[in-house]
């Protein structure tokens, strides 16, 4: 029989403020199979008291076919939501503090393409859905996200969003983990704040590193193992503190 998962990418990523401070980490493992791709995240901020559970299983286009995201705050399960992509509409089902059961309803109208969770390598992957366009060029991603806060902690319901998400063009960018081909990109959540900067390697949109000046913090891969499927090679191995 095929292996499960033909590839595996696991990393870490540090949370970092403006000068320099460790905030918190996130790890996370994108898997490679028959039918698609899976990413899974736990995200750590020590300075807030949060922790984030996010699994999204995507299609061989990198959309989303469904998700599960769990917001912890102070030991509290703050919110659980599940996501169901379908043809017609995006289903969340949710459990939220002080509001109990909660069934909200997204219709393609236009297409969602993308969910955001608040992962940072699920932000990476919104990368995948803009097609090529001319450098500095804004393209619209229609999205469901949990959260509109900054750092996802707040207003846990599910919202429909757009994300304005631009080419910046081709770079070479250093990180703890190593240095890498990158693309860089420029995401706007919201028309009032100002753009993030995003790079992500070039061939399969892992995520490098991100700067934003509406938090001041800064954040950058400082792990990666990369595996092939069972009889095949490991590609590398790269660890950093």
């Amino acid at each position: 029989m095929p292996a499960a998962v033909s590839s595996e990418i696991a990393g870490r990523i540090a949370y970092r403020s403006e000068d320099g401070v460790a905030l918190g980490e996130e790890r996370f493992e994108l898997s490679e199979h028959a039918g698609g791709r899976s990413l899974r995240a736990l995200c750590e901020f020590n300075d807030i008291g949060l922790l984030r559970d996010v699994s999204i299983a995507l299609d061989s286009h990198w959309r989303p076919l469904d998700a599960f995201s769990r917001i912890t705050q102070a030991g509290r399960v703050c919110a659980s939501s599940w996501f169901s992509v379908g043809h017609d509409a995006v289903l969340v089902e949710s459990m939220i503090h002080g509001a109990g059961r909660v069934t909200q309803e997204f219709r393609h109208h236009p297409p969602i393409t993308y969910l955001g969770l608040h992962p940072l390598q699920g932000d990476a992957l919104v990368a995948t859905q803009v097609a090529d366009q001319p450098v500095g060029h804004y393209t619209p991603v229609h999205a469901v996200t949990n959260s509109t806060a900054e750092n996802g902690d707040r207003g846990l319901y599910a919202t429909r969003v757009c994300i304005d998400v631009a080419y910046l063009g081709e770079d070479e960018v250093t990180v703890a983990a190593g240095r890498f081909p990158a693309r860089k990109f420029g995401l706007r959540w919201h028309p009032d704040w100002p753009a993030a900067h995003l790079w992500v390697r070039r061939e399969d949109c892992v995520f490098l590193r991100l700067t934003w000046s509406q938090i001041g913090n800064w954040y950058e891969l400082v792990e990666l193992c990369e595996r092939a499927a069972p009889g095949g090679t490991v590609d590398s191995t790269i660890t950093h503190s």
